[in-house]
C-alpha cells in the first residue's frame, strides 16, 4: 500500500502533477474524492467532519489494519502512533491523515512524498506494537521504533528524493528558462530543453508598377513587411521531467502546444489563442501558433510507447508595436 502526503493548500493541479494525468481519475476514485480545484482543503474539511462525528475504531480493526501494513514499515509506524482521531480518518477513508491512498495499479515517482517502502516490519517491533495496542492505554510508545530503527519515515523519503536529485544533477535541464504561454489557457508550460535549431524569417512585400516604356527594370512599390515567422525545433526525452516517463509530463507539453492550433467556441464567438515563447525571461516571439510537428522515436518505454520526441513549433508574429527600420535595428539578440 502507498500513500501520497498532501497539505491543506494542495490543488487538483498539484495532485495531477504528482500522480500523472492518466492516473488522476484512479486516485480520485480510490479516495472517493470529487474533482474540485482546492482538493487539499476538501480533504482536510472531510477529515475534520469525520473526527467530530465518526465512532471510535475497535481494537480488532486496528490490529487487522496493522497486520495489512506489516509489509511497509513506514506505514506501519504511522498507524501505530496515530491517535483516535487519526484512526477515525483511516477507517472511513482508507487513507492516513494528510494523505491520499495510491492504488496498486498506479506508479508514483519516488521523488514524491510517499509512504509505502515495501520494507517488512521486524518481528520484535510488530510484537511490541500489537501488545501495546491491545493493552491499556492502547497506544504504542515511539521508543519501540527508536529501539530498532535509526531512520523514521520522513528520513526514508528524504533519502529517496535525494537519490533522484543526484540522478539529474549532471544534466543541465533549463527549468523555467524555456517557456510557452497561452492566452486562451492563461497557463505556462516549461520545456526541459532549449531549441536545437531556430529558423527566423522576415520578409518585405512589394508590388510592381505597370510596365512603362523604355524601362529596363520594373518599378517596385512597397506595400508591407512581414509577417515574421519563426520555427523552433526541440528534442527531448520523456524521462527528463521526473525520471519516470510514465508521469505524463511530455504528453502534457505536446498536447498543450497542439491545442493552441485550435480555437475555443463560445456560442457564436470564436476565440483564438495567442502564444508567447520565452527564453531566459526574454520574449522570443509573440503571435499565433500555426504549425506543430511531432515525431516520436527511440526505444519503447515501460508503457510501450516511444521515449524520444522531436517537436517543431512555427509561430507567426503579431508585433506588440508597429515596426520600422530603426526599431528592428535596435532589437536585442533574443527577441
Amino acid at each position: 500500500m502507498k500513500f501520497l502526503q498532501i497539505s491543506q493548500t494542495t490543488t487538483l493541479t498539484d495532485l495531477r502533477n504528482a500522480v500523472g494525468t492518466t492516473n488522476l481519475p484512479y486516485v480520485l476514485a480510490a479516495n472517493s474524492l470529487p474533482r474540485v480545484p482546492n482538493i487539499g482543503q476538501y480533504i482536510f474539511n472531510r477529515a475534520a467532519d469525520i473526527m467530530s462525528n465518526a465512532d471510535n475504531v475497535s481494537l480488532t480493526y486496528k490490529q487487522s489494519a496493522l497486520d495489512r501494513a506489516s509489509g511497509d514499515s513506514d506505514v506501519f509506524e504511522q498507524l501505530s502512533l496515530m491517535n483516535e482521531s487519526g484512526w477515525k480518518v483511516y477507517a472511513n477513508t482508507n487513507a492516513l491523515p494528510n494523505t491520499v491512498q495510491i492504488p496498486d495499479s498506479v506508479v508514483v515517482i519516488n521523488s514524491q512524498n510517499t509512504l509505502g517502502n515495501s520494507q517488512r516490519v521486524s518481528k520484535d517491533v510488530y510484537s511490541n506494537v500489537i501488545k501495546a495496542i491491545i493493552e491499556e492505554p492502547h497506544f504504542a510508545d515511539p521508543e519501540i521504533f527508536n529501539s530498532y530503527y535509526s531512520d523514521n519515515a520522513s528520513q526514508v523519503m528524504d533519502v529517496t528524493a535525494t537519490s533522484y536529485q543526484n540522478l539529474f544533477q549532471y544534466f543541465k535541464i533549463p527549468w523555467g528558462k524555456m517557456t510557452i504561454y497561452s492566452s486562451l489557457a492563461d497557463d505556462f508550460k516549461d520545456f526541459p530543453v532549449y531549441p536545437e535549431e531556430i529558423s527566423d524569417t522576415a520578409k518585405a512585400n512589394y508590388q510592381t508598377m505597370p510596365e512603362m516604356i523604355y524601362q529596363y527594370e520594373p518599378w517596385m512599390l512597397y506595400t508591407s513587411s512581414g509577417p515574421r515567422s519563426v520555427t523552433y525545433s526541440f528534442n527531448f526525452h520523456r524521462d527528463m521531467w521526473t525520471g519516470d516517463h510514465r508521469d505524463g509530463k511530455a504528453n502534457e507539453l505536446v498536447r498543450f502546444c497542439m491545442a493552441n492550433c485550435y480555437p475555443e467556441y463560445n456560442g457564436s464567438a470564436v476565440n483564438t489563442p495567442l502564444v508567447t515563447l520565452y527564453m531566459n525571461g526574454e520574449v522570443l516571439v509573440h503571435g499565433v501558433l500555426t504549425d506543430v510537428g511531432v515525431k516520436w522515436s527511440g526505444p519503447l518505454g515501460l508503457d510501450n510507447f516511444y521515449l524520444v520526441c522531436d517537436m517543431s513549433l512555427t509561430i507567426t508574429e503579431i508585433a506588440p508595436e508597429p515596426l520600422d527600420y530603426y526599431k528592428v535595428m535596435q532589437k536585442p539578440l533574443i527577441g
